[in-house]
C-alpha cells in the first residue's frame, strides 16, 4: 500500500509546479503599460478595418470567424517567437556565438534557393543541438535523479530529433520523384505518315576519319596545351574587358589579364578540305574544374561529318572562390572578354589557314563559321557575332576591331542573356542564323533567356538565314557538357533539386547532337532539307529522345505583319497601314512577356476569352494594308503562339487549346481551318525542379512560343473561291475551347520561294 506521506508530497510538488506555471508575470511599469495599450488599440482598430475590406462582404459570421482565427494564429506564432527570444537570455554566449557561426557556414554549404538555404541551416542547428543536448545529459548521468516524466519526455524529444535527422538526410540525398507524366511526347503527337523524308540521321557519325590536336600559349597552365605536337599561339591583352583580376588568380593561371592565353582542343577531319569551322565555348563553372573537354562528343561527331571543331579554354575567366579571395574580390565584367576572345582565336585560325607548312593550311573555310556557346558561352557567342561587325569596342572606342569573319550561324545552349549590354543596350544581331536550346529542368539558367536574344535577331531581304528555338522537357543545364553532369549547383545545395526527373545523360547528349548537327548542316553545308527539322520537329522524331518539345522558327523569307514590339497602340500592326481588331475578349493587351522571374525584353499580345460570359464568339483579326502583301498559293501564314494559363493541369488532353484560323480575300471569300490541323498548341510544360514539399517555392513553368504555318493553298482547298493573291484578313476565332489565355506574336507571310545556297 502506498505511503500517504509520499503521496501527499507528490501532490504538493505538482500543485507547486502548476502554481509556478500560472503565476502572473511581473506587472509592466506604467510607461511600458501605456505603450502596450496604445499600440494594441491602434493595431486592433486597423486590423478590424482591414479585415472588413478583405472579407466583410461575405457576411458577419465569415468576417468574425476569419479575423478571430487569424488573430489567434498570429498570437500563437508571435508567442512562440517571443518565448524563443526570451530563452536566448538563458543561453551561454559561447553557444549563441557557435549558432551564428554555424548559420553562416551552413548557408555557404547549401547554396541554392534562399528559403531552402535557411530552412536547411536552421533545421540542422535545432535538430543536432537538441539531440546533442539530450544525449550528452544522458551519458553524463544528469537524468539519474530526474523524475520519470522528465526521462520520458527527454527520450521522446531525442527520438523525434533523431527521426527528423534521419528523414531529413533521406530527403536530402534522395534524387526526388520521377513519376511525372509526359502526355505530349514528340513521338505521340507527330504521326509517322506526316513526315516522309530521305534525310540521314544527323547524329550518326560521318565518313571522315577524325584527328585531334591542341594549341596554346607558351607555358600554359595546362600541360595538354603544351604537348610536343601542340601549336603555339600568342597571348593577348584583355585587361580592358575585365575587372578585379586578383594577384592570386595570376599565380594560379600563370598570367594576368594583359596576357590571356589562347588555348584550344581541336577535332578535325582527315582530308583536303576546306572544311567549315565550328568554335565552341563553355560557360561559367569552377575555374579549376576544366570545362572545355566536355564537348568531345560534339567534336568527334562533327569532325567525322566534315567540320573542324574547336573547344576553347576560357576557364581562367570562371568562378574560383580561392582566386577571388573567397568571393571578397570577384572577377567582374568578364562577359565581353568571353566574346572578344572567340574573335582573337579566329584571328589565329585565319593566320594558320594562310600559312604554308601549318597543319591547317587551306583546311578551314573562313567564310563558313559557326559559334556554339553553353551557359555564359551562349551569350558570349552573341557578343562575338555583334563585335565581329563593329569598328571598335563599344565601351572602349580606342580599341579598334578589324574582324569581319564569315560567321554564318550561332548556337546558344542554355545561354544567359543581358549579363553584358554593349553600350548599355541588349546585344543586337542581324543577318546571322541562330539556334537557342533550353531545358525545362535547368537549375542554373532556369528561365529561357535565349528566347530574348531570339527576339532581337533581324534579317535583311534576300538573305538565307533563319532562327529557331527548341525547349526540351527534362533537360538540365549541366548534361550538355559531359564534365558538368546532373548537378547544376555546387555542393549540398544541389540536393534540393528533383534530379530524378532529368533525362539521362545519353538522351540529353543525343538531343544536342541531333539539333546542333541539323542546324550546322543547314547553315554551313547548304543542306536545306534540315531546315524542316526546325520548322517542325516531327521530321526529327525518329532521332530525338522520347520526351516533350516546344519549338519556334522564323526565317528571312518572311514578311512581318506584327511583332507587337513597335508601340502602345493596340489597333496598329508593325507593317504600316494594317489594323488589329478584338471582339468579345476578356483580355486584350500588349505587354512584355511574363517569364518565370519577371518580364522579358520582348512583347506579345495577350488574348484571353471566356465564351460562357459572352453571347458573341471571341475573335482577334488582323486587317492587312490596303496595298496588300505579296502572297501566293504556296505562301504560308505564320505566327508564334504560347499558352499562358499557368493555373490549369497540363497532363491531360483537356489542357490543349484549340481555335480556328480564318482567312478572307478582298472579295469577301472566307476559308477556315482549326489550329490543331497544323499542330497542337502545347501548354506550359511543368518542371518540378525542387523536391516535394518545396516545389512551389520556385516557378515551375513559363510560356514558350511555338511556331505555326498554314499554307494558303490549303485554305483554297477548303474554299476554292478563296483567292490567296487577294488576301486581306487573318482571323483567330476562339470557338473551340470555352476559355483560355494565349500570347501571340510574329505574325507574317512566308514566301514559297526556295532559299538559295548558303
Amino acid at each position: 500500500m502506498a505511503n500517504p506521506v509520499i503521496q501527499e508530497k507528490k501532490k504538493s510538488r505538482f500543485r507547486l509546479r502548476v502554481a509556478r506555471f500560472l503565476k502572473r508575470p511581473a506587472p509592466l511599469s506604467p510607461g511600458w503599460k501605456g505603450a502596450s495599450l496604445a499600440l494594441g488599440v491602434i493595431v486592433l482598430c486597423l486590423y478590424f478595418v482591414q479585415g472588413y475590406t478583405m472579407i466583410g462582404g461575405r457576411g458577419a459570421l465569415p468576417y468574425l470567424a476569419g479575423i478571430i482565427l487569424f488573430l489567434l494564429a498570429s498570437i500563437l506564432l508571435t508567442g512562440v517567437i517571443a518565448l524563443l527570444l526570451h530563452g536566448v537570455k538563458k543561453m551561454p554566449t559561447r553557444y549563441i556565438w557557435l549558432v551564428l557561426t554555424s548559420l553562416c557556414l551552413l548557408v555557404i554549404s547549401f547554396i541554392g534557393p534562399v528559403q531552402l538555404m535557411f530552412i536547411a541551416a536552421l533545421s540542422i542547428i535545432v535538430a543536432f543541438s537538441l539531440l546533442g543536448m539530450l544525449m550528452y545529459r544522458w551519458f553524463t548521468g544528469k537524468y539519474r535523479e530526474a523524475k520519470k516524466i522528465s526521462k520520458i519526455l527527454s527520450g521522446i524529444t531525442a527520438g523525434v530529433a533523431f527521426a527528423y535527422i534521419l528523414l531529413g538526410g533521406y530527403w536530402l540525398f534522395d534524387s526526388g520523384n520521377s513519376d511525372l507524366p509526359k502526355p505530349y511526347r514528340l513521338q505521340a503527337i507527330k504521326t509517322a505518315e506526316h513526315y516522309p523524308t530521305a534525310m540521314a540521321n544527323p547524329s550518326e557519325p560521318g565518313s571522315y576519319p577524325v584527328k585531334t590536336l591542341t594549341y596554346g600559349s607558351a607555358d600554359s597552365y595546362r600541360k595538354e596545351f603544351n604537348a610536343e605536337d601542340s601549336l603555339i599561339t600568342r597571348q593577348v591583352d584583355g585587361s580592358a574587358f575585365v575587372e578585379n583580376w586578383s594577384s592570386i588568380r595570376t599565380k594560379t593561371f600563370g598570367f594576368g589579364p594583359d596576357q590571356m592565353a589562347l588555348n584550344g582542343l581541336v577535332w578535325y577531319p582527315e582530308g583536303e578540305g576546306p572544311f567549315p569551322l565550328v568554335i565552341a565555348v563553355h560557360g561559367n563553372h569552377l575555374a579549376t574544374d576544366y570545362s572545355d573537354p566536355g564537348y568531345a562528343y560534339l567534336g568527334n561527331l562533327l569532325a567525322s561529318k566534315g567540320y573542324i571543331f574547336v573547344s576553347l579554354d576560357e576557364n581562367f575567366l570562371n568562378t574560383s572562390p580561392y582566386d577571388d579571395l573567397f568571393m571578397l574580390k570577384v572577377l567582374k565584367n568578364e562577359n565581353p572578354a568571353r566574346g572578344w576572345l572567340i574573335l582573337e582565336h579566329l584571328k589565329v585560325w585565319e593566320e594558320w589557314n594562310g600559312t604554308k607548312g601549318n597543319p591547317f593550311f587551306n583546311k578551314a573555310d573562313m567564310s563558313r563559321i559557326s559559334l556554339i556557346g553553353h551557359s555564359r558561352g551562349g551569350e558570349a557567342v552573341a557578343v562575338a557575332a555583334a563585335y565581329n561587325k563593329l569598328p571598335s569596342a563599344p565601351e572602349h572606342g580606342d580599341i579598334p576591331f578589324d574582324y569581319n569573319f564569315g560567321i554564318r550561324s550561332i548556337i546558344s545552349i542554355a545561354g544567359t542573356d543581358g549579363q553584358h549590354k554593349p553600350a548599355g543596350q541588349p546585344t543586337p544581331l542581324r543577318d546571322v542564323s541562330y539556334l537557342a536550346i533550353q531545358g525545362s529542368h535547368d537549375m542554373d539558367v532556369s528561365s529561357f533567356a535565349g528566347a530574348s536574344q531570339y527576339s532581337r535577331i533581324g534579317f535583311s531581304d534576300n538573305v538565307p538565314h533563319f532562327k529557331a528555338s527548341v525547349y526540351v522537357y527534362g533537360a538540365n543545364h549541366g548534361q550538355f557538357n559531359t564534365t558538368w553532369g546532373r548537378a547544376d549547383t555546387i555542393g549540398f545545395g544541389s540536393k534540393f533539386y528533383n534530379t530524378a526527373q532529368l533525362l539521362s545523360q545519353e538522351d540529353q547528349l543525343q538531343a544536342a547532337k541531333v539539333l546542333i548537327s541539323s542546324f550546322l548542316e543547314a547553315t554551313l553545308q547548304g543542306q536545306e532539307q534540315y531546315r524542316h527539322v526546325f520548322k517542325d520537329l516531327g521530321y526529327a522524331k525518329e532521332w530525338l529522345p522520347d520526351t516533350m518539345y516546344i519549338s519556334n522558327y522564323w526565317d528571312a523569307n518572311t514578311t512581318l505583319i506584327s511583332s507587337f514590339d513597335e508601340d502602345i497602340d493596340l489597333s496598329t500592326t508593325t507593317i504600316e497601314g494594317g489594323r488589329l481588331i478584338g471582339k468579345a475578349l476578356k483580355e486584350w493587351k500588349e505587354e512584355k512577356v511574363m517569364m518565370k522571374y519577371g518580364t522579358d525584353l520582348y512583347s506579345a499580345v495577350q488574348l484571353g476569352w471566356d465564351r460562357r460570359e459572352s453571347n458573341d464568339i471571341p475573335s482577334y483579326t488582323v486587317i492587312l494594308p490596303d496595298t496588300g502583301i505579296a502572297a501566293e498559293p504556296g505562301s504560308s501564314i505564320v505566327f508564334s503562339m504560347a499558352d499562358r494559363d499557368d493555373r490549369k493541369k497540363t497532363d491531360t488532353q483537356e489542357a490543349l487549346i484549340d481555335l480556328t484560323v480564318q482567312v478572307a480575300d478582298k472579295s469577301g471569300n472566307i476559308a477556315a481551318m482549326p489550329l490543331s490541323s497544323n499542330a497542337s498548341l502545347l501548354p506550359m510544360l511543368q518542371g518540378d525542379i525542387l523536391k516535394w514539399p518545396f516545389t512551389s517555392l520556385l516557378p515551375t513553368r513559363e510560356p514558350v512560343f511555338q511556331n505555326f504555318a498554314f499554307r494558303l493553298a490549303d485554305f483554297k482547298q477548303v474554299n476554292p473561291a478563296f483567292q490567296p493573291e487577294q488576301l486581306s484578313r487573318i482571323g483567330f476565332i476562339f470557338d473551340k475551347t470555352d476559355q483560355g489565355s494565349v500570347y501571340l506574336r510574329d505574325i507574317g507571310i512566308r514566301s514559297a520561294a526556295t532559299v538559295g545556297g548558303l
